[in-house]
């Protein structure tokens, strides 16, 4: 019976240290750099991507480009938490991925902080709320409102940072950058022919820049010249 019974306290032991496994809640954010020789239509097709994912797009910023640039686009998008991976994924699809960040925050205290604050603040509600039910006086009914107003408040605020973290920790942030591919440079010319061609170059530019000194100073040089005429 002994043995029984250290048997059953060690099953109830476990079963309690199970049930107080806690689920981690974690925040994951994202930044991705994509080229794609179209950015504008790419940008589209992401954010077809995110909401056949049940997500959504916070934000969208496009530069639509001219003749000489095609532009590029930044978004900020919301997906849900367990479908991050598929989503960066699929992101590939869409142009050539250049870089990839996803960072994970741990916010299970700060959830649990906030459960705690909030079952303790609306147990303090309730009471309040029957102690104005059976207020005997008009200075103790005013003096129970004014505290109930404050612990209202102060519940309503908690609820809403609850209701916050929830939902980051239930839908991930990506920001995404699309941008062009980068223009390609053209190299320096080698040989005899190349260096002959970068000889001239520069001597065209050292003309160039002796030219422009002459066209400032010509101006002045004949006003002193004028100026020492009238002198001699």
């Amino acid at each position: 019976p002994g043995e029984a019974a250290a048997v059953a306290d060690e099953t109830a032991a476990a079963d309690g240290a199970a049930s107080t496994v806690v689920d981690r809640e974690v925040v994951v954010t994202g930044y991705v750099t994509l080229v794609s020789e179209d950015p504008s239509n790419t940008s589209a097709e992401l954010v077809r991507l995110v909401e056949q994912a049940d997500g959504h797009v916070e934000e969208r910023h496009e530069n639509p480009g001219d003749e000489e640039s095609p532009g590029s686009a930044e978004l900020t998008v919301r997906v849900p938490a367990d479908r991050t991976s598929s989503a960066v994924d699929g992101l590939r699809e869409l142009g050539t991925v250049q870089d990839i960040e996803l960072s994970s925050q741990d916010v299970t205290s700060r959830g649990q902080d906030l459960d705690a604050r909030i079952s303790a603040l609306t147990t303090s509600t309730d009471r309040l709320a029957e102690l104005l039910a059976s207020a005997g006086s008009t200075a103790d009914l005013l003096e129970v409102e004014r505290e109930l107003s404050q612990r209202q408040a102060e519940l309503d605020s908690l609820a809403a940072q609850r209701d916050a973290l929830s939902d980051q920790v239930a839908m991930s942030t990506l920001h995404v950058r699309i941008d062009p591919p980068a223009a390609q440079l053209s190299g320096p010319r080698g040989g005899f022919t190349g260096g002959l061609a970068t000889g001239w170059d520069a001597l065209v530019a050292s003309v160039e820049t002796v030219v422009l000194v002459l066209g400032v100073l010509l101006p002045w040089l004949v006003v002193a010249a004028a100026g020492y005429a009238v002198y001699r």
